[in-house]
């Protein structure tokens, strides 16, 4: 035995296993829960910004996960997400599934505010 190095056969799996894992700790950690809710939040709040301003209620202030309502700033009815992206008492399905709902209310969100701002801005696109 040699004073408490390791034997030369099992270096590849060590150099192997530093390459996997080295670079998720360098960048913040390894794939957690946490991340993917974020992302769900993110999306979320990204959402709730366009509805919000889209339904001239202000700016969006937060989200209530017991009744998967937004809240605006400006004094309004809560607004309700959309089905299959939150569960009341729960809150957000960050699933796969969720997740993609949330992408998709996202981009109808985007369609909308980008037909608003060709129909009115004269300086955005036509196209």
């Amino acid at each position: 035995r040699t004073g408490g190095y390791l034997p030369s056969s099992k270096m590849p799996l060590v150099v192997f296993a530093l390459v996997l894992i080295l670079p998720s700790v360098q960048n913040g950690g390894v794939l957690s829960g946490t991340e993917v809710h974020d992302d769900c939040t993110d999306i979320l709040t990204k959402c709730g910004e366009i509805q919000c301003r889209l339904q001239g209620y202000g700016d969006f202030y937060d989200y209530d996960p017991q009744l998967c309502t937004l809240t605006c700033t400006e004094p309004s009815t809560p607004l309700k997400l959309p089905d299959g992206v939150c569960s009341p008492g729960n809150g957000l399905k960050c699933t796969s599934i969720g997740r993609e709902g949330l992408r998709n209310w996202h981009q109808r969100l985007q369609s909308t505010l980008n037909g608003v701002l060709k129909e009115w801005c004269q300086c955005f696109p036509k196209k």
